[in-house]
């Protein structure tokens, strides 16, 4: 399964490490259970957004420091995608950054694309489907739950 992570997703990752936060229980599975899907924009975007004054003032241990790591993290566990699909507001987004977002889940081939901001895209785009977090949490238990259930079947 292929998958892009929104930037809101990320940015709720980042901002904790503890499990039982949906953001980073979804980044905590990439790599077992999905491929995470990211481009150079996201990543621009994703430091812009942790660099932001309200963000720093709220969560002071995301120092410089711990910005460069969770973002050689995330570099790490995912693919890296060019994009070169162009969406315009008309088919995809009002928010051009968000058609970004889409071009990347386009071009990497995503099957999923998790946000919380389910309102600033459409249901679906080409092949990718949008989904919010909590759905996709479900979605990865019930594969996990497919996979042990059919490994259980086997002699």
């Amino acid at each position: 399964m292929r998958v892009v992570l929104d930037i809101n997703i990320l940015v709720s990752a980042a901002i904790t490490s503890k499990p039982g936060q949906q953001g980073r229980d979804i980044l905590d599975q990439a790599e077992e259970s999905y491929i995470l899907l990211l481009s150079d924009f996201m990543l621009w975007k994703l430091e812009r957004v942790l660099h932001y004054n309200h963000i720093q003032s709220k969560y002071t241990h995301l120092t410089e420091s711990a910005i460069q790591g969770f973002l050689t993290e995330v570099t790490k566990m995912a693919d890296i995608v060019t994009e070169r699909t162009v969406i315009t507001e008309a088919e995809g987004s009002r928010d051009a950054e968000d058609n970004h977002i889409l071009a990347a889940a386009v071009d990497g081939r995503a099957d999923y694309l998790v946000t919380r901001n389910i309102a600033h895209f459409p249901p679906t785009f080409r092949s990718v489907t949008i989904i919010e977090p909590a759905d996709f949490l479900q979605l990865l238990r019930d594969v996990a739950s497919q996979e042990h259930s059919d490994s259980d079947d086997t002699p």
